[in-house]
């Protein structure tokens, strides 16, 4: 049986490296600024053999592994890359598996990368500890302007140890958390540290904002748990509802403000 699965992972590997080839190459030769691998069928082994030449790149600036089947292991050998790389400034892993397993070693990546501003891993099957761990690093990196964890499995306690980081971090720009189970008290310690944090100019908790008139409530409502009746208020949401307007303020066009 061992037999067996060496053999099917060697094919696997095999197959990655005919689809990489001449991706490989060229950041082997440093030949390259942008590399578009959406939707690639190389997966976990592709994302394994990326990660040997892209540790001393210095071209490539943007890679997109989007819809790309990178699990955890995969995420984990990337990682280690960008402890060592010094050129990229953007990588998109939107829609892959990264797990909480993938977050934390990207989590280890930013505690000493310096290069990386963009980072994407919405819809990766992030949790709690996923969460914390790069909540964590956001408190320490000062290089990354955009982080993307939106439609991941995060809640209270991770969008509490983030809401914490937005306080210690004056770099992160824009910060995309829609469709995450997030809690109730989770969303109310985002929308407060949100209000604390003027460097954050775009701030998501679901991908439409479609009113002026959006308060405590409506903001905590889009945020997948259960808000009472207007009138059943609690005396907390109604104090935060001025915060929460505001923040709605930042996050609408100027058109719609207006209105």
């Amino acid at each position: 049986m061992g037999g067996l699965c060496s053999t099917l992972e060697d094919a696997k590997v095999s197959r990655a490296r005919v689809v990489l080839g001449e991706s490989l190459d060229a950041l082997s030769q440093n030949s390259i600024e942008a590399l578009d691998l959406m939707g690639s069928p190389a997966g976990d082994e592709g994302a394994v053999l990326l990660g040997v030449p892209l540790c001393k790149n210095a071209s490539l600036r943007e890679l997109d592994l989007r819809w790309g089947s990178v699990g955890a292991k995969g995420a984990e050998a990337l990682a280690k890359a960008l402890e060592q790389n010094e050129s990229l400034s953007s990588m998109n892993l939107f829609c892959n598996s990264i797990k909480d397993a993938g977050a934390v070693a990207f989590a280890a990546a930013l505690r000493s990368n310096r290069a990386l501003t963009d980072l994407n891993l919405g819809w990766n099957s992030i949790g709690d500890r996923g969460a914390v761990a790069l909540a964590e690093a956001l408190a320490v990196n000062r290089s990354l302007r955009r982080l993307g964890l939106e439609q991941n499995a995060i809640g209270s306690r991770g969008a509490e140890a983030i809401a914490a980081a937005l306080l210690q971090n004056p770099s992160l720009s824009s910060l995309q958390l829609a469709r995450n189970p997030l809690g109730e008290d989770g969303a109310v310690r985002l929308v407060e540290a949100s209000t604390l944090a003027p460097w954050l100019a775009s701030f998501d908790l679901k991908p439409e904002l479609t009113a002026r008139a959006s308060t405590a409530r409506s903001v905590l409502s889009l945020t997948g748990f259960s808000i009472p009746e207007e009138e059943e208020l609690q005396e907390e949401f109604k104090i935060a509802a001025p915060r929460a307007t505001a923040l709605a303020d930042r996050a609408l066009p100027e058109d719609v403000l207006a209105k």
